[in-house]
């Protein structure tokens, strides 16, 4: 099996959540607006989310990643009151004071609806569970790679053949989303006061190589199982979930993958429109890089997406399959999770076979940068943060967080 360069053909986008933290190593406790659409907040007021447009290629989309880090970090170094702030570079919180009730993001009038919701979010879960930060990379085939994929398809209707290549992907993407959480974990470390309310400057250490992906991490509280045998079933197995009460709504899955479409959110526009591109959830903010993620890591997605649409569709990924799939994902985001390097390492191999004479050297190289994670565990994220951040998470940090404020201002793109 070879890699055809038109499936090499995709766009990509990208959503980014961080903490805004004092000098000292707080969480803000201030409210903070950003005159930008590319800026907007999660759950929390101090909680950031960076919206970055569609690319076409992944520098392109790396490039608007940067300028908007830039544009953030120029706000909060230039606080009102003269305080200036810093954009913490990890998915697990920094020091949260002893007592402090966690301020829900609050929004202008037209968006209110956004703060109601996040009320019933608070109601439902642990507030500081909700500060987890992470990254989603939503992927899809361009145009012309679909319309070729069409003719060539026994399907007789577009819009029906694209809706089932994203459900076949989505439902492969989801059997393996435990890859992407064994090579990219980066939340190994935490600061105690994310657990116990009555202290903090504590290191804990638990286990873990991706907290926010773990069995403590942000799942919903009961086992959602999605239907994957056609488009309708998808979002009607979806919707079920909200007529039961398990849902609010359909922004509340907090599934690996998830089909979307461009425009509002929802189960109704999805099933209007169809599905327009993928989204993947479990990504860690990863410390070693100013922009919260590295580069290379995002080209491997590219091509992890890829391989697993070149994949044998699965058979039927029914109920018990879903659930060992979610407990492959805990066993990947545990810091002793080398039982899964073997599979990993084969898998890994099977790309670097399927993408030969036709994926760039700078792809491959990108590859290769997988491949030496599983060869030596010296160059697996989780234990190379483990090593910087181990003894004193927080002061560690916060080191890192100043100085990539420095490297972020300094950076001259426009």
């Amino acid at each position: 099996m070879k890699c055809r360069k038109i499936n090499m053909e995709a766009d990509f986008g990208l959503e980014l959540e961080s903490l805004r933290v004092t000098k000292d190593g707080f969480l803000s406790e201030k409210n903070c607006s950003f005159d930008d659409a590319r800026i907007s907040k999660d759950f929390a007021e101090s909680q950031m989310e960076f919206i970055t447009g569609i690319y076409g290629s992944i520098p392109d989309l790396y490039r608007e990643l940067a300028l908007i880090y830039k544009k953030a970090d120029a706000v909060i170094r230039d606080m009102p009151d003269g305080k200036r702030e810093y954009i913490w570079p990890f998915s697990v919180p920094p020091y949260i004071k002893p007592g402090y009730d966690i301020e829900i993001a609050k929004f202008k009038e037209a968006d209110k609806h956004r703060e109601e919701y996040r009320k019933l979010l608070a109601e439902k879960y642990d507030k500081k569970k909700m500060l987890y930060c992470g990254i989603h990379f939503n992927f899809s085939f361009s145009g012309r790679c679909l319309e070729t994929g069409y003719k060539e398809s026994d399907f007789s209707d577009y819009g029906a053949y694209r809706n089932d290549r994203y459900l076949k992907l989505a439902a492969k993407a989801a059997r393996y989303a435990w890859v992407p959480v064994l090579l990219m974990g980066a939340s190994p470390v935490f600061d105690i006061s994310f657990t116990d309310g009555s202290k903090y400057g504590i290191t804990v250490f638990e286990g873990d190589a991706a907290r926010r992906c773990g069995r403590n991490g942000y799942w919903n509280n009961f086992e959602p199982v999605l239907d994957y045998s056609d488009f309708e079933s998808y979002i009607e197995s979806i919707r079920d979930m909200i007529k039961k009460g398990l849902l609010c709504s359909e922004t509340e899955l907090y599934y690996p993958v998830r089909l979307k479409c461009h425009g509002s959110y929802t189960l109704d526009n999805l099933h209007k429109n169809g599905a327009d591109y993928l989204e993947f959830r479990l990504l860690d903010i990863n410390p070693l890089s100013p922009y919260g993620v590295i580069e290379d890591d995002l080209i491997f997605l590219h091509m992890f997406f890829v391989y697993l649409d070149a994949l044998d569709d699965l058979d039927g990924l029914n109920a018990v399959k879903q659930r060992d799939l979610i407990s492959k994902i805990f066993l990947a985001a545990g810091y002793d999770n080398k039982e899964l390097w073997d599979d990993c390492a084969g898998l890994l191999y099977n790309m670097k076979m399927y993408f030969d004479g036709v994926a760039t050297d700078r792809y491959m190289k990108a590859l290769d940068h997988q491949i030496a994670k599983i060869e030596n565990e010296d160059n697996m994220y989780s234990r190379i943060i483990k090593r910087i951040y181990g003894k004193d998470f927080v002061a560690e940090g916060m080191k890192t967080a100043k100085k990539y404020s420095e490297i972020i201002e300094q950076n001259n793109i426009v």
